[in-house]
């Protein structure tokens, strides 16, 4: 009897633990986000979800706690589903117990909209959030980890741009990313890109962060182009830029100028306007017109309140120049009868020299002859000066005496002195300087061309021998001021050194 009972028990109690461990829910709640920076206030949602067993009437959720055990996140809102209600324990709130009001959360569902508002802690970490979901009768105990760090990068700043700079400038700047909660993103690793509107600034390479940069880097630029002109930092991932205040770039210093218009042809009485547009050594180009002087010209005269402007007065093709800090520049001009417009203007810019004539009689009057060396040698790349002598045989003085060479390229030769007047039965001396460029080859036939203002010329031809080695140990350059003073030091030297010992007697 008393056996029978003990077995009627024990299967009571199977049968009845059987019952309960078929009743009892598995269930599992995931939180989001799950990460969030510090001191960052975030809407958050538990999904509760019931994989299998009975019923889920009741959701608690624990806020972590620090060493006071006061909560580390500070619960703001707190929403609820239909047909469930909630209560909290502490203040501030160290628990939320959600109870339903229904039949609650079913096996094999889930249900997303238990929310919060959590100010996340002030220090980064991670922090475990301790949750129990309940049927009618029996709990399911666990916990969800949240991470706090940094915000996700929000913007960058750039520091250390000047408002004005000259082209060429180097200077520092400094790049900092910032996340979405104002603070410098310490722990900030991306890669960045630079871009300006200078197409010529000099700009650092593609750049990763380090840890060690803590979100801070320092970087050195350079607008070579002038304007206003500003750099962009792109993080191409995050897809976040950040365009630089705007600063105003002048040229450098200039190191070539230009005469415009150039080449210019108009008619006696009339004015021309030039300007002088200079260039740096970043080709920016920019107008000095008002800083630029002008030389004087025997063409006409240069307006007394606009000094750049040039009133024509007499016929010819003459050359302009204008110098400013140093630099030359020259272009010819063309003036003609009111009739007639000059229709030969060289098409090399005379380096020296005015009044250069082209139309040059073809007859040579036996009273006027021309003495030149016969051939002259000179390297590429060198030069070489040469005397040659005007002989006035007849008895009437010439005015207006200038030499014109034929056979090469107009900036090749300078004479010095432009003009001369040789009196009847006399000699004068001109000083020739041929400058041969590094790349020309090949001799050829110079054509020498007296001319005066009487219409009597000579001609007389020298053989131009280019070698392929030095014959000069000085080279001049094409700047036209430096030549011009050379052409000017050594024509003083020659020709007071031949008016001193080698002048020739006149002829009786």
């Amino acid at each position: 009897m008393k056996t029978t009972k003990i077995m009627t028990t024990a299967l009571l109690c199977i049968m009845i633990s059987a019952t309960l461990v078929l009743a009892s829910h598995t269930s599992s709640v995931a939180m989001s986000p799950s990460s969030w920076a510090k001191s960052t206030i975030k809407p958050v949602t538990l999904t509760v979800t019931n994989s299998g067993g009975d019923n889920i009437v009741r959701v608690e959720l624990s806020v972590p706690l620090d060493a006071s055990n006061a909560p580390l996140y500070i619960i703001g809102d707190i929403t609820r589903p239909e047909g469930w209600t909630y209560q909290v324990t502490g203040s501030p709130i160290s628990k939320i117990i959600w109870i339903a009001t229904g039949s609650g959360i079913s096996s094999g569902n889930s249900l997303n909209l238990f929310g919060i508002d959590a100010k996340s802690p002030s220090s980064s970490g991670n922090y475990q959030w301790k949750w129990t979901t309940n049927d009618s009768i029996a709990s399911y105990t666990s916990s969800v980890t949240t991470i706090v760090g940094q915000a996700p990068l929000s913007y960058f700043t750039i520091s250390g741009l000047p408002t004005s700079s000259v082209a060429g400038n180097i200077f520092q700047i400094i790049v900092k990313a910032y996340g979405d909660d104002g603070l410098v993103k310490t722990d900030y690793t991306g890669t960045i890109r630079f871009s300006s509107t200078d197409t010529k600034a000099v700009l650092p390479a593609d750049y990763t962060f380090q840890s060690s940069n803590l979100g801070s880097k320092s970087f050195s630029i350079a607008y070579d182009g002038s304007g206003s002109q500003s750099i962009t930092v792109t993080d191409s991932a995050a897809k976040i830029s950040k365009t630089s205040t705007v600063t105003s770039v002048k040229p450098g210093p200039a190191i070539d100028i230009a005469i415009n218009p150039a080449d210019k042809a108009i008619y006696v009485g009339e004015k021309v306007e030039y300007k002088i547009l200079a260039k740096d050594s970043f080709n920016n180009s920019f107008d000095v017109t008002s800083q630029a002087t002008f030389a004087k010209n025997e063409g006409g005269s240069w307006d007394k309140n606009n000094k750049n402007v040039f009133t024509t007065g007499k016929e010819g093709v003459w050359v302009v120049i204008a110098s400013y800090n140093s630099l030359v520049s020259g272009t010819t001009l063309a003036i003609g009868k009111s009739t007639t417009v000059p229709t030969q203007v060289p098409t090399e810019t005379p380096t020296q020299g005015i009044n250069i004539t082209s139309n040059v009689p073809s007859g040579q009057p036996a009273e006027v002859t021309l003495t030149v060396p016969e051939t002259v040698t000179i390297a590429p790349g060198a030069n070489d000066t040469m005397i040659v002598t005007v002989n006035n045989n007849g008895n009437s003085g010439l005015t207006g005496v200038e030499i014109n060479v034929q056979g090469t390229q107009s900036d090749w030769v300078n004479v010095y002195p432009l003009t001369n007047d040789v009196p009847a039965k006399s000699s004068k001396d001109y000083l020739v300087i041929v400058v041969v460029p590094v790349n020309e080859t090949g001799s050829r036939t110079l054509e020498f061309i007296a001319s005066s203002d009487q219409g009597v010329t000579a001609v007389k031809n020298t053989s131009l021998v280019i070698s392929s080695a030095p014959t000069s140990m000085f080279t001049f350059p094409k700047n036209v001021l430096q030549l011009g003073v050379v052409i000017i030091a050594v024509a003083a030297v020659v020709i007071i050194g031949w008016e001193l010992w080698f002048k020739k007697p006149k002829s009786k």
